[in-house]
């Protein structure tokens, strides 16, 4: 966690959907952009669109998740209100609710299972189209391999690779494009 500015301000839980938010005020907002672009490239090594989601970590009433604020329009933000943070201010929609928010530098990133890594260290290719998935792609195929069981593991990985080789295939054998 970031030992940065702590930023403090009340809202109004609404809903859009079936998921509820509140919405940053714009100097919380313009005030985590420019600690995230002080960060740069440091804290998000090689990520493309740096500043259109912040991550950050919310507390309300000493409970805290780490989340990422989404672009509200207007250079403004809002915070998804999970349930983990409608439990400790034991709000809902229409409640007015603390919240303060700090900017994660935390790495969000999954290590890759040694078997995995090892796969795709010996096909190039496949390596390339798993470097090119973005972040939540990434973190989705990290989650769905992790397994108790080897043989399931082995079994995850498989399919895993055979996903990445389809990808692979259909970006290349588009009009235009280089094989």
């Amino acid at each position: 966690m970031s030992r940065g500015a702590d930023h403090k301000f009340e809202a109004t839980i609404y809903k859009i959907w079936m998921l509820r938010y509140v919405d940053v005020p714009k100097d919380v907002s313009l005030a985590l952009q420019r600690e995230f672009a002080r960060a740069g490239s440091a804290a998000r090594p090689g990520k493309g669109e740096r500043g259109k989601y912040l991550p950050v970590v919310a507390i309300v009433n000493g409970r805290s998740t780490r989340t990422t604020l989404t672009p509200a329009g207007g250079g403004r933000y809002r915070l998804q209100f999970n349930a983990t943070l409608r439990k400790a201010a034991r709000a809902d929609v229409g409640d007015l609710v603390g919240v303060e928010l700090r900017h994660d530098t935390e790495s969000r990133e999954l290590p890759v299972p040694p078997e995995l890594a090892a796969r795709l260290r010996k096909r190039a290719r496949l390596q390339m189209e798993f470097d090119r998935l973005p972040p939540g792609g990434r973190m989705q195929f990290l989650r769905f391999v992790q397994a108790k069981s080897p043989a399931v593991r082995e079994k995850r990985i498989k399919r895993l690779l055979e996903i990445l080789l389809e990808r692979s295939l259909l970006r290349f054998s588009k009009p235009g494009r280089k094989q």
